[in-house]
């Protein structure tokens, strides 16, 4: 019987342990939660970090998804600001910046995507715009060290 459950453990801990986490390193001045297939953080004023995973499909280079996603969020109506490129762990990434008036506000949108053979992460941050410039080095210090696997 104690092997069996033994067996069982183990065989479960294996399926874990093959299943996808995210790698990402905590944005300073956040306060985190990983889930199971998503990581979620957010700062004391509330802007919001997230960072998952999606499939490769149809399975493309950045250069088309970096083309898709800007014609997308333009199509919805965010003002397209800024767009740069990054290194993620020796992966290429592009990071979008994009304004989105809400009531009196201006908040700001950010999109990162880094694309590794079958799966792209996918980062995202929002905030009002004064809140947003406040922790925009760090959640960049963040999107760096996201590991696709």
């Amino acid at each position: 019987m104690k092997i069996r459950y033994c067996l069982s453990i183990a065989l479960l801990l294996l399926i874990i342990s093959g299943c996808s986490q995210i790698g990402v390193e905590k944005p300073g001045g956040f306060a985190d939660k990983l889930m199971y297939n998503e990581y979620n953080a957010i700062s004391p004023e509330g802007v919001l970090y997230r960072v998952r995973y999606v499939k490769n499909y149809p399975e493309k280079d950045i250069m088309f998804w970096q083309k898709a996603v800007k014609l997308h969020l333009e199509k919805e109506g965010y003002d397209y600001l800024t767009e740069t490129e990054f290194d993620a762990k020796g992966k290429k990434g592009i990071l979008f910046e994009w304004g989105a008036p809400y009531g009196h506000e201006n908040y700001i949108y950010m999109t990162a995507i880094i694309v590794s053979g079958k799966k792209i992460a996918i980062a995202e941050a929002a905030g009002e715009f004064t809140l947003y410039q406040e922790y925009k080095d760090e959640l960049l210090k963040s999107v760096k060290t996201i590991t696709v696997r």
